[in-house]
């Protein structure tokens, strides 16, 4: 199996962080996904 595994693991498995892809015809196949922000983080540090 893939990632030498010897029988099919769930997604949230902690041993495939970092390898999450997408599919992408227009870019030439699987490509690394975008890091999406968490919600409800600021963007930029706020001054006072």
């Amino acid at each position: 199996m893939a990632l030498g595994f010897k029988k099919p693991i769930k997604p949230d498995d902690p041993r495939l962080k970092g390898h999450e892809t997408d599919y992408q015809a227009s870019r030439g196949g699987w490509v690394k996904t975008k890091q999406k922000p968490v919600p409800g983080t600021p963007k930029k540090p706020q001054t006072s």
